[in-house]
């Protein structure tokens, strides 16, 4: 997933908020056919006049628009006068769950349910739900890595942050996630919070369908040799420091 509009964007008038997402969504190569429609609809459910309402209302609004910005619609593949795209707004209304701007941790649990994915080491607790959390997350920000705040996590799971930590420790010793950067507090502030990629290519089609359609987003073939590409250079780097230790203590 892209970054999102800037949030002033969603209190703009309205014709000038369309002009603003349009000209966003334009600016992008999308690998899948509806994926313009698909964050469209997501800004949409984000903006002041259509926040919280239904597709009908959205509709309404956007046909009021000046004939110039409704004619802009076609670079998200909306044609209002065309049946087959008025269907398709309604159906993607269904499918974005989420507003644009939405807290993704507060996303992911809010629809990882008791859990849908494991690991092949039993372990105690929710930790099946923490894994779909995390593969949610995964998901959501596509290319980029996640956080996993412990406090955060535990405040919507709910439970304690060392639950949460333990989750997280677990899932680095099963092999399906990776901590790309540490964390780091500066007690002048610009702290930086750990980063992870979760292993997504680690399970079979059936199941990333699955999680796909929690978020209403396909998990598609290049986000995995993405996600595999950082596996492999976590794994590198691991070696290289256990050389110079090596190294160190031989000397």
């Amino acid at each position: 997933m892209t970054d999102d509009l800037p949030s002033q964007a969603f209190e703009l008038p309205f014709p000038d908020f369309i002009v603003e997402t349009v000209t966003w969504i334009d600016g992008f190569e999308w690998v899948q056919e509806d994926e313009p429609l698909f964050h469209f609809v997501r800004a949409l459910k984000a903006h002041t006049l259509t926040r919280g309402k239904g597709a009908h209302h959205a509709c309404a609004v956007l046909r009021r628009l000046p004939l110039g910005h409704r004619e802009m619609l076609g670079a998200v593949r909306l044609d209002l006068d065309d049946e087959d795209d008025v269907v398709a707004l309604h159906s993607m209304w269904e499918r974005a769950r989420f507003a644009m701007g939405s807290d993704p941790v507060e996303v992911a649990c809010s629809l990882a349910g008791a859990g849908l994915i494991r690991t092949e080491t039993e372990r105690p607790g929710r930790y099946g739900r923490f894994l779909t959390v995390a593969a949610l997350l995964q998901i959501q920000v596509r290319q980029k890595p996640i956080y996993l705040p412990a406090r955060k996590v535990a405040g919507h799971m709910p439970c304690q942050p060392m639950t949460v930590s333990s989750w997280t420790g677990w899932a680095m010793q099963d092999g399906v996630l990776v901590k790309t950067k540490e964390h780091v507090f500066r007690s002048q502030g610009e702290s930086r919070a750990a980063e992870y990629v979760f292993g997504l290519h680690r399970w079979k089609q059936p199941a990333l369908d699955k999680l796909g359609a929690l978020v209403g987003l396909p998990v598609r073939k290049q986000d995995l040799r993405w996600i595999e590409d950082q596996f492999a250079a976590t794994r590198v780097e691991a070696e290289v420091r256990e050389d110079v230790s090596n190294s160190a203590d031989g000397g």
